[in-house]
């Protein structure tokens, strides 16, 4: 893969896109305003892009153990590349959200301005970082639903916010896990170099389990049938994540089947929104 498109981590950037898509769907119940929709995508992969870029920056030093063969460590895009193409790329989409309103661009802002300390410095601090993510994350399907911002659109958008808010924070978790080795040795604090990886493990469960606990609040809240079809392949992967090996490389796993279970429920939010007669 093209390094700049590592560099960003296209394929989360992708989801981030999806996830401002879903978000619009869920509030607008499939009533689309194609340029409104796509203004929003661009602004939320642009800065999801961005973040992704300078996180890299600020972690060059840990991936050379972690991650060597990512396109900072490795050599393959130069730190000051990587600077500019991450800077340019949030401004940019802060800029362009201006086109959609000003709650639009205070989102976008304070996305931008929190990607950034985040990576600089948040990071590094354990709890605030993990939460400021699992936030980020979750707002890209919010900023899908003001788009919209027609009719009742905020507690069907509520709900897939706040669960990928959970979800996400569950990964972090699972994903600090995962690079313990390397975060320990540049005494980064996170939750497992804090606690310990087997804590851990047993708060990012607790997490996991409230998730499949809720899962069926949606189908109470006028989501058809196919959010229920697509919630068993969503419980499967949270279930696997759950009874991962309590160990570092478990936590690799954990963190894979999460991804899956994502996209899944992405998926499951969009389709279970469809008016019935399109159904029927």
């Amino acid at each position: 893969m093209n390094p700049y498109l590592r560099l960003i981590r296209v394929h989360n950037v992708i989801g981030a896109a999806i996830g401002d898509l879903m978000g619009y769907l869920v509030a607008s119940f499939w009533e689309i305003s194609v340029e409104r929709l796509a203004i929003s995508m661009i602004v939320v992969s642009l800065v999801a892009a961005g973040g992704y870029a300078i996180n890299d920056v600020f972690d060059v030093e840990i991936d050379k153990i972690n991650k060597p063969d990512r396109p900072l460590p490795s050599g393959k895009i130069s730190l000051r590349r990587a600077i500019i193409l991450s800077y340019g790329l949030m401004i940019s989409g802060t800029i362009i959200s201006i086109t959609l309103g000003y709650f639009e661009v205070i989102i976008a802002t304070i996305t931008s301005l929190a990607l950034y300390y985040y990576a600089k410095t948040l990071k590094r601090e354990g709890l605030s970082g993990n939460i400021i993510v699992a936030t980020t994350t979750a707002l890209s399907i919010f900023y899908g639903g003001i788009t919209y911002f027609s009719g009742d659109w905020l507690e069907r958008v509520i709900v897939p916010t706040a669960y990928s808010f959970l979800l996400t924070l569950g990964r972090e978790f699972i994903k600090g896990i995962e690079d313990y080795e390397g975060d320990k040795a540049y005494g980064v604090k996170t939750l497992a170099t804090t606690i310990g990886v087997r804590d851990t493990w047993k708060i990012s469960r607790i997490i996991l389990i409230l998730i499949l606990v809720i899962s069926p609040l949606p189908l109470f809240l006028g989501f058809n049938i196919m959010y229920l079809i697509l919630l068993i392949p969503f419980v499967y992967f949270i279930l696997l994540s759950i009874f991962s090996e309590t160990s570092i490389k478990g936590g690799s796993k954990g963190r894979e089947y999460l991804k899956w279970s994502a996209f899944i429920g992405i998926t499951a939010f969009a389709l279970g929104s469809l008016p019935l007669h399109i159904l029927i």
